[in-house]
């Protein structure tokens, strides 16, 4: 009873335990599969951690390894693991008693190269009852060589182990062989395939041969669940085992970039008249030498970094407008103003619980259409953490993103046209990503209208799915940079037809 609650308190606190990255620890320490190694390594300033139950057909052992890793660069790590806090005396039953410590260098490749090689090393300790066992300390060494393409991944390591041989006995040194294969069929679900392969430790004993299947399922992106079957396939290695964890990375150096928050510092202006309309506040990239540079007399934007410039050859943009959309006779610093929301149906397509909040909006039918022939006048990039992972609900940031970008074109007093264009990546099915992106569009349309005060004629939403990327999706950065929304600022080409 005792040994139950003390797995199933130690499983919960794994649940709390946040992670950042694709590279995550395997029940030894090392990123990698569920238990060998891939040539990838933990990103800069990441703390990876997994909690195991590590169950055998040898004497019914079960241990509750746990493994601790961290990114000590962009190509190197240290990790290790402790093979069992149940202190139950099953280390030596379940074949994996060791305490172990080790260093892992990527050699060859970068992160977003689909092939990689590091070299590893690495200290184990045994951990036994038995006292000619017990503190017996072995090295290994090992090359480990990845090949990742799209969805699949094929990793390969060998190596030599160094056995301390306890008194009396004289064990021979191993050699070590292990592979992996894993494919992800969506994106929160990785399938797993491992062989595991030594030679004999002792003479007259075969050598430890284990092969394992399993999964890893993304509960998010900052945590992952681990389950492995494994048989044995030689006498040294148990009949069954089964293999269960909660694993995660956390800290800063993260698979998701984010864009540098810019401090607006603008002198005071004086208001607008009707000689003088304001002039437009256009982005400016300033790098300071130092803190103490006062940075008064520039006028910048937060979001400066987002624009995106416009291609001068840009085709016009269609858009089917509402017959109340009435273009001003001139411009003005109202343009954008704050109002409150007319009781029609905006062209955005507003979710249920945002309906729902305002009656008046879902009861009354839309009003006649009419096309208006626009031209893109700014054009800005929101990357992809203004949502939560395979999620459509913004995210803090990506409300106070869309928020400054209102208020940065209220400022200017040009009458405009919003568009809001949707953007994922290739993984998963052709009309799930048009509908994924279709509705994050949505959402940040949504919050223009209900939280920025822009004028819901004025916002339209589009859906582009996987069908125009902008960078190649081969590689997880690729993918990062494809996923993503697009604001486009329309302004009249002519009056309305």
């Amino acid at each position: 009873m005792q040994r139950r609650f003390l797995t199933l308190v130690f499983f919960t606190w794994g649940l709390v335990a946040a992670a950042n990255g694709w590279a995550l620890p395997t029940q030894y320490g090392a990123t990698g599969l569920l238990s060998q190694p891939t040539a990838e390594t933990l990103n800069a300033g990441n703390i990876g951690l997994g909690l195991w139950g590590n169950f055998s057909e040898t004497d019914h052992a079960a241990i509750v390894p746990v493994s601790l890793t961290m990114g000590l660069g962009a190509w190197m790590e240290a990790y290790g693991s402790y093979p069992n806090l149940l202190f139950n005396d099953d280390e030596t039953a379940s074949g994996r008693g060791f305490a172990n410590v080790g260093m892992k260098f990527r050699v060859l490749g970068k992160r977003s190269s689909a092939f990689q090689m590091a070299i590893d090393a690495q200290i184990r300790r045994a951990v036994a009852d038995n006292p000619d066992i017990d503190g017996l300390t072995d090295l290994m060494g090992r090359v480990i060589a990845s090949f990742k393409k799209n969805r699949y991944g094929f990793h390969i390591n060998s190596g030599y182990q160094n056995n301390e041989d306890p008194e009396g006995f004289d064990l021979k040194n191993q050699y070590l062989l292990g592979a992996g294969v894993e494919f992800f069929p969506s994106m929160r679900l990785r399938l797993i395939a491992e062989l595991e392969a030594l030679t004999k430790r002792a003479g007259g004993e075969d050598g430890p041969l284990e092969a394992t299947a399993g999964f890893q399922y993304f509960i998010s992106p900052h945590l992952n669940f681990n389950l492995g079957l494994g048989m044995g396939l030689s006498d040294a290695s148990p009949d069954w085992r089964v293999l269960v964890g909660l694993s995660g990375t956390q800290g800063v150096g993260s698979y998701r970039k984010p864009i540098p928050k810019l401090v607006q510092a603008a002198p005071e202006e004086e208001p607008a008249t009707e000689d003088k309309p304001p002039e437009a506040v256009r982005p400016i990239k300033i790098k300071t030498l130092t803190p103490l540079i006062p940075k008064s007399a520039v006028k910048t934007s937060p979001v400066a970094k987002l624009e995106v410039p416009v291609e001068p050859d840009a085709p016009e943009v269609v858009v089917v407008a509402a017959e109340k959309l009435v273009i001003p006779a001139a411009a003005s610093a109202a343009a954008l103003a704050v109002a409150p929301i007319p009781a029609v149906a905006p062209p955005i397509p507003l979710p249920a619980e945002i309906s729902s909040e305002s009656p008046q909006q879902k009861e009354s039918s839309p009003a006649p259409a009419k096309t208006l022939r626009t031209v893109v006048y700014r054009k800005y990039r929101i990357p992809e953490f203004t949502f939560a992972f395979d999620q459509w609900s913004l995210s803090p940031k990506g409300r106070e993103i869309l928020s400054q970008i209102a208020e940065q074109l209220r400022q200017e007093g040009k009458w405009l046209v919003l568009r809001v264009d949707g953007h994922t990546d290739d993984v998963g099915s052709s009309r799930y990503n048009e509908r994924l992106s279709l509705k994050r569009a949505t959402s940040a349309a949504t919050h223009l209208v209900l939280h920025a005060g822009i004028d819901p004629n004025r916002v339209f939403v589009k859906g582009f799915g996987e069908s125009q990327p902008i960078v190649t999706n081969d590689s997880e950065e690729g993918r990062a940079t494809n996923r993503r929304l697009e604001l486009l600022i329309l302004e009249p080409k002519e009056e309305l037809q």
